[in-house]
């Protein structure tokens, strides 16, 4: 954990909200960085994108909401730029341009409840790397996520992006970079 607090000690959040996943079972803080950081390997659970279509973003749908930043879990191996291109494959059916894509930032999540039995994370806090990246086609006109969470994406301005967005992953701090 000191590789964690030297980092949180060496960068400061551009913001941080408190959110519920799970139902409301799972209590977070999240907040939000924009500079570069050596993040602990071993913490960084996951990888999103948002992902640029010409002068467009991909805005993903599901039942909590709407949200400009794909992706998901790292697999066993799997560096970011493989985690971000296959999630974002998987829940869009947009293909990344591997050389396209660029740390936007980072988020730091903490649980602010007691660990939850069989929770096979990291615990207390997690990270996850944030990139944006330029999609070079889509595989067909319509696509299903494959694991079921994203209901539907769609192409929107990023100014429609962060108006439609709800803010749980901070996602406008983010949005807010591109423009």
């Amino acid at each position: 954990m000191t590789d964690l607090s030297a980092l949180l000690a060496a960068h400061q959040p551009v913001d941080t909200h408190e959110m519920a996943w799970r139902d409301g079972t799972m209590l977070l803080r999240v907040s939000a960085y924009t500079t570069p950081a050596d993040l602990p390997d071993e913490l960084v659970t996951s990888v999103r994108c948002v992902v640029r279509v010409g002068d467009h973003v991909v805005f993903c749908e599901n039942v909590d909401g709407g949200h400009p930043m794909p992706g998901g879990r790292r697999e066993p191996n799997e560096t970011y730029a493989d985690t971000a291109v296959r999630e974002v494959h998987e829940e869009t059916g947009w293909l990344l341009d591997r050389a396209g894509l660029h740390p936007l930032g980072w988020l730091h999540v903490r649980h602010l409840a007691p660990k939850q039995p069989g929770y096979a994370y990291p615990y207390p806090d997690f990270l996850q790397v944030v990139f944006t990246g330029t999609a070079t086609a889509r595989d067909g006109d319509t696509w299903t996520d494959t694991e079921g969470y994203e209901t539907h994406s769609r192409l929107v301005t990023i100014a429609e992006a962060r108006a439609k967005t709800s803010n749980d992953l901070l996602a406008r701090v983010f949005l807010d970079l591109l423009t």
